[in-house]
């Protein structure tokens, strides 16, 4: 059985590698391209791309 007892020190350090943030990276432009060629429906902010994926990514320019 694995033991569920973990130090945060030893997930932060995981999370925090070079290929992770380059994952994250490219996860990010590619959701950025794809909210602009969807028109920017909730405004050019972060918030708004994030409220459009909660939508499913379903709604366009208004």
């Amino acid at each position: 059985m694995r033991d569920l007892n973990f130090e945060s020190r030893s997930l932060i350090r995981r999370t925090s590698t070079p290929k992770m943030r380059h994952v994250i990276a490219g996860f990010c432009r590619t959701a950025l391209e794809d909210y602009r060629e969807a028109g920017y429906p909730f405004g050019k902010t972060m918030d708004g791309m994030l409220l459009w994926f909660e939508y499913g990514q379903r709604t366009t320019d208004n």
